[in-house]
């Protein structure tokens, strides 16, 4: 069995990062050379898929549960074929320099979903991104400066703290419940925190808990924002993707200054690379600037590709998506039922892609990453998704890509790790 993160069985996946290069062998009797690298790259650790690529290599049949991705039977390939073709016919005309703001009947398309959740947008304040991610990073851009303060949820998601740390902010985390953040807590962190510039928030099936934000704590974060003078982000990724109970609206639709991203990384594929923001005036302004210093516009082809896929059908795929979905959170959560041991308590999402894993408070989720693997399951450690890395006993299991009986044996398998580590304890 091969052990390329250690050849040691008590090794743990180290993620800790370092851009600075300085040392004493750089020094001269008048100067010290500064470091090759900028400050920010101190950002930059590990890729987290170098660690999950070696997880796997410890069975012969892994099952993974860390993969945040539609399933590959509700990707609507022939829509994006045949969108592909649409596209195409006519490239001669669209393979110039254009576009930057996005395709206008996409941005339009984008516009009516949004009108449908109850947010009153126009296209003219929709800026099409390379995935939601390049809308985090350009908010990030115009936003902050060295030391400003970002509140994040505790835990949220990875590649949003990569982000915040990369353009040199200090995080503070707010805890979240079944109810979604803490508004109490929300509360004196802004009273604490005058640099605070955002809110980062995922409120609707979040990542990685699963959770949902209440009604009445979308009103009370938006009156705090508004009180502290504090923007809010909100990250909207799942937001089709309800399989049960009352559906609540995007903070977007209660605040039209919320800074609102979406994607269709979970409705097509994230291959596409398309999502979009939309935000107030003054903030689209420079968003749009931003974008165009940073890459000029998105693939002018694969915005039209995605404007045909999704205005020749994605509604009807989408309904059948959440069935697809539905089953395997069902199936997960009534294995966990069957297989989990005392001491491990989990969510249970309304919709989304992930259940939360809470272990017995003695485990070390790096470690127990890897005795998991041992056993056939591949999960995604929780620390990974709290900016100070220090809760050390949560996972965070994604059902969306594992058919039913797979989920039953990966979490059967998880179970059966769970013991032996509370048995070698």
């Amino acid at each position: 069995m091969a052990t390329d993160i250690s050849t040691e069985q008590t090794a743990t996946i180290d993620r800790t990062s370092g851009g600075d290069d300085r040392s004493p062998d750089t020094a001269t009797t008048s100067t010290i050379r500064p470091s090759r690298f900028a400050a920010r790259t101190a950002a930059y650790g590990s890729s987290i898929w170098t660690d999950i690529f070696n997880l796997f290599k410890r069975h012969t049949d892994p099952i993974y549960f860390g993969d945040g991705s539609p399933a590959k039977e509700a990707i609507p390939l022939d829509l994006l074929q045949a969108g592909s073709r649409q596209s195409w016919e006519h490239a001669i005309d669209v393979l110039g320099y254009g576009d930057q703001q996005g395709f206008p009947p996409l941005r339009e398309l984008i516009a009516q979903h949004m009108r449908g959740l109850g947010a009153d947008v126009s296209p003219d304040t929709v800026l099409v991104t390379a995935g939601s991610t390049q809308a985090i990073d350009l908010t990030s851009k115009i936003l902050l400066d060295p030391g400003d303060v970002v509140i994040v949820e505790e835990p949220t998601f990875l590649g949003a703290l990569e982000t915040f740390e990369t353009y040199e902010a200090r995080l503070v985390g707010v805890p979240v419940d079944e109810h979604g953040m803490d508004m109490d807590a929300l509360e004196a962190v802004l009273a604490a925190e005058p640099r605070a510039k955002f809110i980062y928030t995922i409120p609707t099936f979040q990542n990685p808990t699963g959770t949902t934000m209440s009604i009445e704590r979308r009103h009370r974060l938006i009156q705090l924002a508004r009180a502290h003078g504090v923007e809010i982000l909100e990250d909207d990724p799942y937001v089709d993707l309800r399989y049960e109970g009352e559906t609540v609206p995007p903070l977007r639709a209660l605040d039209d200054r919320v800074i609102y991203l979406g994607t269709f990384s979970k409705t097509i594929a994230p291959g596409v690379r398309t999502g979009w923001v939309t935000a107030p005036p003054d903030i689209f302004r420079l968003l749009l600037a931003a974008r165009e210093i940073s890459d000029i516009s998105n693939d002018r082809i694969a915005q039209r590709t995605v404007y045909h896929a999704a205005a020749n059908g994605l509604d009807e795929r989408v309904v059948r998506a959440r069935d697809i979905y539905r089953s395997r959170r069902d199936a997960m959560l009534a294995a966990l039922d069957e297989f989990m041991p005392e001491g491990v308590s989990w969510s249970h999402p309304d919709g989304g892609f992930f259940v939360w894993i809470t272990l017995p408070a003695s485990f070390d989720v790096n470690t127990f990453a890897m005795h998991a693997a041992d056993f056939g399951t591949v999960v995604f450690p929780g620390d990974w998704f709290y900016h100070a890395r220090d809760v050390t006993n949560t996972i965070r299991l994604s059902f969306s890509t594992v058919p039913e009986d797979r989920i039953r044996e990966g979490v059967r398998r998880l179970g059966d790790a769970i013991r032996a580590e509370q048995a070698s304890s």
